[in-house]
């Protein structure tokens, strides 16, 4: 515990009576734990086509150590998103024009912990996930370290000089994401149960894929004049509020048709239509949105949370109907 507290710095300025934050609650904020399940997911997916691809068999050490890894590397591409916002002085403007109550509020801006040390704890994360990319590359083959590579590379890059994919304003950190969420870990998941690559595993990483892309641009337009203050171009300040919401919902049509598609060619079970359906109820209320595209910053959070859990129940709902098959 006495090595933990060594990286966390806690700012001597802060108001007496402004809560004191824990170390749990810093690592949680820098890392951003509770989006995990993006990332878990579609790892789980994966493992449901290796389980119907294997006639009903997973090995579920390495299906723990998959679900472990891609964790791990998902936190630390969010610990090292925030070192980067913070280094490139987005974080400063968010911290200034959101109240101080801000649920979203991050750590390095108030200066609970040191850039430094916040940069430590993303390496850390990095090094563990890498570690069980190599075991794993060890016990079924190659790709499994290559795959897990690529998505450090991705994750590093997004935010990272010098390419700052995210700031370049071509899509490019929107493509990232979609590569880091759907692709790498689905088919990394199945590669190291069968020891092969399909292109059915690809196919059916799209959708989740897209799917988290249409969340990053929802959740950019929370910070939609941050980001433009700041000069972080991402898709979504660059086409603006409304452009960006017909953008989502076209990304997400197209998810939901390759679905359907897939299931006419006998990629999918029949069953994994409830996914879009569901997903799609869940979105309902996405509609309205569409009326008011340039609300206040406040708006979007509640719209982006149910983008959130639209996604996170199309995930589940398409591996369970693949066990289930």
């Amino acid at each position: 515990m006495q090595e933990i507290s060594k990286l966390v710095e806690t700012s001597s300025t802060q108001s007496n009576n402004e809560k004191k934050v824990s170390l749990i609650e810093i690592f949680v904020r820098l890392t951003r734990f509770q989006f995990v399940p993006l990332i878990i997911l579609p790892g789980i997916t994966g493992t449901a086509i290796a389980f119907f691809y294997r006639h009903g068999s997973i090995n579920l050490l390495y299906f723990g150590l998959v679900i472990v890894g891609i964790g791990l590397l998902h936190l630390g591409a969010n610990a090292i998103d925030d070192c980067y916002d913070y280094q490139n002085g987005v974080d400063q403007v968010s911290n200034s024009m959101f109240p101080r109550d801000f649920s979203a509020w991050k750590p390095l801006p108030r200066g609970l912990i040191s850039l430094r040390n916040a940069k430590i704890v993303s390496f850390s994360l990095f090094a563990a996930s890498l570690a069980i990319g190599a075991y794993l590359a060890f016990q079924v083959g190659i790709w499994a370290f290559v795959l897990a590579l690529l998505g450090f590379i991705f994750a590093f890059v997004y935010c990272a000089p010098p390419l700052k994919l995210d700031y370049r304003g071509a899509g490019l950190g929107e493509l990232s994401i979609f590569l880091s969420f759907g692709p790498i870990p689905v088919l990394g998941a199945f590669y190291v149960q069968t020891g092969i690559l399909t292109i059915q595993a690809l196919l059916i990483s799209v959708p989740i894929g897209l799917l988290t892309v249409t969340i990053l641009i929802d959740h950019d337009l929370i910070f939609y004049e941050v980001y433009t203050q700041a000069r972080k171009f991402s898709l979504a300040t660059v086409l603006g509020r409304g452009k960006a919401l017909y953008v989502s919902l076209c990304l997400t049509i197209l998810a939901f048709i390759l679905v359907v598609s897939l299931v006419l060619i006998h990629f999918l079970p029949l069953a994994s239509l409830v996914a879009p359906v569901v997903s799609s109820l869940v979105l309902l209320r996405k509609a309205k949105t569409f009326k008011n595209a340039n609300g206040a910053p406040h708006f979007y959070a509640p719209f982006t949370e149910n983008a959130l859990f639209s996604n996170w129940l199309f995930a589940l709902i398409l591996a369970l109907s693949i066990f289930l098959k």
